[in-house]
């Protein structure tokens, strides 16, 4: 087919509801993904990191995968920017996503420390981070008493950090560029308390909570800003609220702490006439007016095995609200490939009777789904991107 539009007009099309010439795709891949299928499945463009993302993945075969040493198993997140950028667009994928440099990952390497086999860098806030299986897990939160929350210093970021998001933006031009600004309550969560002190502070230091999420919302709207400024199409923030079948905290906690922070970023962004898109796992039904009146124009994610049901979902919102979803990566694992290609198929065909929708996976796609499945997936999508509007699905 003959596509009459670019990968951001395309994006943008589906984010105000009008219909886009073919459904946008946004491929999301586990680094250890992207060198599998750089190694087994379509080389990049860019001869250095196809070559560097197969010999990271021979090396990690090679030594036993899952039980191989440390650097073997952590040496692949190196490819998680690239592979979510340049390669995802190389696979047929519309959209990029790109982190300022001091939360990306390559960023940690000058801090990476290794002991008796085990591999830790510094976390973005203060504390540390340790290698568990593929992914670097929290091992020492940056402060152990909420009340000290507010002399914990935030990271200066200037435009100097967005330097190749400009210079990814001068090199690919049309496609839709997704600059990610980290995220909110996640961050209490995962770096600066730790779960445990999270949930407890929301009893105990309720008020030191709300303070500090006061100070990371005027954090964050300032990289918005440097995003903006940078040249992102889309506003990209990470934040899970819901665990599978319920929020992670109570909504009344969620309406007071979290959605006011959210709204403003929101603001923020619409401010410099870009659309927000929020990454959300677990159950998402309770949020989803919320977010409406927040402003939030994509949600991704919205796994099905969570409880969230997109039909339902499509009637609560009322057109107000895209979905970047369809391609159920958790689900997947335990479906046929005939099943996974209907339930794509099924999620796209719910999306073109609507609109709103962007083709996406539900996570990032993770490197051990069985090839015929890895097939199933890339060989649906580039069927329904054949489509010549996502209306005749």
């Amino acid at each position: 087919m003959t596509e009459s539009m670019t990968s951001r007009e395309r994006v943008q099309a589906a984010t105000e509801g009008l219909p886009p010439d073919r459904v946008p795709l946004m491929i999301w891949l586990n680094p250890h993904t992207a060198c599998r299928l750089l190694a087994e499945f379509a080389p990049a463009p860019d001869r250095i990191p196809s070559l560097l993302g197969c010999s990271l993945w021979r090396r990690f075969l090679r030594r036993g995968g899952m039980q191989a040493d440390a650097w073997s198993r952590a040496l692949p997140l190196i490819m998680e920017e690239y592979g979510n950028s340049s390669y995802a667009l190389a696979l047929g994928g519309d959209i990029a996503v790109l982190s300022p440099s001091f939360i990306s990952p390559l960023s940690f390497i000058t801090s990476v420390r290794s002991s008796d086999g085990r591999i830790s860098v510094s976390a973005p806030f203060g504390g540390s981070l340790t290698l568990c299986g593929i992914y670097m897990h929290p091992e020492k939160p940056a402060v152990s008493n909420p009340a000290d929350l507010a002399a914990l210093r935030l990271p200066l970021v200037n435009a100097a950090h967005f330097n190749g998001v400009r210079q990814f933006k001068q090199k690919h031009p049309a496609a839709c560029l997704l600059v990610e600004i980290g995220a909110m309550q996640q961050v209490l969560c995962d770096y600066i308390l730790g779960s445990q002190n999270f949930m407890l502070a929301l009893y105990d230091y309720p008020a030191e909570i709300k303070a500090f999420m006061c100070r990371l919302g005027d954090w964050l709207e300032e990289i918005i800003h440097l995003a903006a400024e940078a040249g992102a199409d889309v506003i990209f923030l990470q934040d899970d609220y819901g665990s599978n079948q319920r929020p992670l905290i109570s909504m009344k906690m969620w309406d007071e702490i979290t959605h006011p922070q959210l709204a403003r970023l929101v603001s923020a962004a619409h401010a410099h006439h870009l659309p927000f898109m929020l990454h959300s796992c677990g159950y998402q039904m309770p949020f989803l007016e919320r977010y409406v009146a927040a402003g939030v124009d994509i949600l991704q994610s919205f796994q099905t095995g969570a409880g969230n049901d997109l039909e339902q979902a499509y009637a609560l919102t009322q057109g107000r609200l895209t979905f970047a979803t369809g391609i159920d990566v958790q689900q997947a694992e335990h479906m046929t490939s005939a099943e996974i290609t209907q339930s794509i198929r099924e999620k796209c065909a719910i999306g073109a009777r609507h609109g709103r929708f962007i083709l996406a996976t539900s996570h990032m796609l993770q490197h051990n789904l069985p090839k015929e499945k890895m097939d199933a997936i890339f060989n649906t999508t580039c069927e329904l991107q054949q489509s010549t509007t996502v209306h005749s699905l």
